[in-house]
């Protein structure tokens, strides 16, 4: 793919309404008399739903819509329910910012998630700023998101440069005085997780450099060359699988020994079916934390897996990007857009599925964290995250 780039309860005073509640909202039913005149919140999910990226986005939506389930399900308030407004973005920029017009025009959407890449999520961050909507960001992690000065923009994952220092700051620790080559690809994925690599491997003591191919123009053979005759003793390949894959190839065949590392651009099925071998224990990153070794997420993984059968990066950080709203609304008491976006200025910390989140005044995290992974033959091991927080085992 393209890539544009992963509750509190309720009061006693309260709990028999809630109770009421779970009994009574189930998904694919009616909602029952008592509870049908209550207004519904809707979350606008402005994603990519047709063409190549379809399969993306719908695992967005499924991540929010788990997540609006169970907290109708389990945790429903008793001044209204929660809904979603899917809004498909065709990956067209203008579409994606026409999108957010709809969902400004509607009273009942209180809050907005997407898009899905760089280019859907610049063209309608200045609609969702006029339309004063609250937009979290699950998927992108281009630095350029959050560089435009909206304060309205709260984006989950690490950005690219923050993703890179983070990667070299844990995969490099212990390798003192090992020379390091980031790899990348010009386009729109790998330039900024490359430079932070670099700027963060040069600050910790390592002679480290970045290599910038042209990918129309570039065989991997000759760049495999160029990136040997620098002799590196380890190299970030910065980049997607299907890029830079074979480039990892071409150097074990002109006889690299050293180390590999990937940024999460290989954190994907191709990875280990086509280089496995190649990148053999090599360490590659990820947004996704592993779910199974979150403590306070056992039972809502239960819950999501049933729903969804296969919990992905895309998924949790729909299902993450929801949690974020309605901890926002309840915390804030919020009745409106406006409110939900007063309470996120106001700061603290929100924990979701996939961690615990505090903004700085960019809409990026205070504490940015990635997770890294082990390549095998039989898949991706979980090793360890960049920064232990305490949120996984």
């Amino acid at each position: 793919m393209r890539r544009g780039r992963f509750i509190a309860g309720v009061a006693a005073a309260t709990a028999g309404a809630g109770a009421r509640a779970r009994a009574q909202i189930i998904p694919g039913q009616p909602i029952q008399p008592q509870q049908q005149f209550l207004p519904q919140f809707n979350i606008a999910v402005n994603v990519t739903l047709s063409g190549s990226l379809q399969k993306y986005g719908q695992e967005v939506v499924k991540g929010v819509q788990a997540a609006v389930d169970e907290t109708n399900r389990f945790n429903a308030p008793v001044s209204h329910v929660w809904g979603l407004r899917p809004l498909d973005d065709r990956n067209d920029p203008g579409v994606a910012a026409s999108n957010v017009n709809v969902a400004g025009a509607d009273f009942s959407v209180i809050g907005a998630i997407g898009s899905l890449t760089s280019a859907m999520t610049l063209a309608a961050l200045p609609r969702y700023a006029q339309q004063g909507l609250a937009v979290i960001v699950p998927t992108v992690t281009a630095d350029a998101v959050t560089k435009r000065g909206f304060h309205n923009v709260y984006r989950l994952p690490a950005k690219d440069s923050s993703a890179g220092r983070l990667f070299a700051s844990t995969a490099l620790e212990g390798k003192r005085g090992v020379s390091a080559i980031a790899v990348a690809f010009d386009g729109d994925y790998g330039y900024d997780v490359a430079r932070g690599f670099v700027d963060q491997a040069k600050a910790d003591g390592h002679p480290a450099d970045m290599l910038l191919f042209p990918f129309a123009r570039t065989d991997p053979a000759a760049a495999a060359r160029t990136v040997l005759d620098r002799a590196p003793g380890f190299v970030f390949l910065a980049g997607k699988t299907a890029e830079l894959g074979p480039v990892a190839d071409a150097m074990r065949l002109a006889r690299y020994a050293g180390d590999f590392g990937a940024s999460d651009g290989f954190f994907n099925l191709d990875t280990i079916t086509s280089y496995a071998t190649t990148l053999q224990g090599a360490y590659v990153a990820s947004a996704l934390p592993p779910l199974d070794k979150i403590p306070s997420a056992i039972q809502l993984v239960t819950d999501f897996q049933r729903e969804v059968s296969q919990i992905t990066a895309f998924s949790a950080y729909g299902y993450a990007s929801a949690q974020l709203i309605f901890a926002a609304v309840q915390r804030a008491n919020a009745t409106s857009k406006f409110g939900l976006l007063h309470s996120l200025q106001s700061g603290g910390t929100f924990t979701t599925l996939v961690g615990q989140f505090a903004f700085n005044i960019s809409g990026d995290p205070l504490i940015p964290n990635i997770f890294l992974y082990t390549i095998t033959k039989d898949g991706f091991k979980y090793a360890r995250p960049a920064v232990r927080t305490g949120f996984i085992l």
